[in-house]
């Protein structure tokens, strides 16, 4: 890491960062959530020092759910935890961006065989109402693409809470800082992906198809539209990012699925 990492106290980007607050319960999942936004974001630079201390006074927190929150933002990769010198901000590659998506691309794709898999599928009631919203916001002109994009990704999680291995898929999945990307992503003036209308219903009709392949039990059908599903959204962000990247992608990253 560079020696010239700036502190978060002495950073004269501190200041537009002050709105940053925890409205709810100040658990570290939520902070982490926060500032891998503000990381995604780009209001802190490569190489800066996350201070414990600073994040804590930010939030009107004691240092403890601070360092949880740090904790699992260097499990998502997206800081740095030095001994005896502390967090600092990684730079998320396009590389790191691809193996986002194809560790969801994975998970889901295992969840999805296991759905179809099981001979009990009562447990799909509970991803029904999920795919009703996305249908809802798919039929509209111009829906929030934000709101869009976290439908597809309820979608997802009412999926993996249906699968028979629900504990350790969704852990693993909850540890992916995708959250944080969607939020930087879907934000901007310009998103990456469901911009089109057709876009938005393609998505919709995927997910639709993608529970009545699990209904019947077909595991590889419901695998393949999975992948689909996920494939699409990576290389569209992928695409998107390039734009303001220096970096590319390994071919292999995107030939995998």
């Amino acid at each position: 890491m560079p020696s010239t990492a700036k502190t978060l106290s002495a950073s004269p980007a501190r200041t537009a960062r002050q709105h940053l607050k925890v409205s709810t319960a100040t658990t570290g999942e939520q902070i982490a959530k926060q500032l891998g936004q503000a990381i995604l974001q780009g209001r802190y630079a490569p190489g800066e020092r996350v201070g414990e201390q600073a994040v804590a006074e930010m939030f009107s927190l004691s240092r403890g759910p601070v360092r949880d929150a740090l904790r699992i933002l260097e499990r998502q990769g997206l800081v740095e935890i030095l001994p005896r010198r502390g967090a600092y901000v990684v730079q998320l590659a396009l590389n790191d961006v691809a193996d986002i998506f194809n560790v969801r691309c994975a998970l889901l794709s295992l969840a999805v065989r296991y759905l179809a898999r099981n001979p009990d599928k009562s447990a799909l009631v509970e991803v029904d109402p999920r795919l009703a919203q996305l249908r809802r916001l798919a039929a509209q002109k111009r829906p929030s693409l934000l709101d869009f994009a976290q439908a597809t990704g309820r979608v997802a999680m009412s999926l993996l809470a249906a699968c028979a291995s629900a504990k350790v898929i969704q852990t693993t999945y909850r540890d992916l800082p995708h959250d944080a990307l969607w939020r930087m992503l879907w934000v901007t003036p310009q998103p990456p992906d469901y911009v089109r209308p057709e876009r938005r219903v393609d998505t919709f009709h995927d997910y639709q198809q993608l529970l009545v392949t699990i209904r019947a039990g077909e595991a590889d059908q419901a695998e393949t539209l999975m992948r689909k599903i996920m494939t699409n959204t990576r290389d569209e962000v992928l695409q998107y990012m390039a734009r303001s990247h220096d970096d590319t992608v390994d071919p292999f990253r995107q030939q995998v699925y």
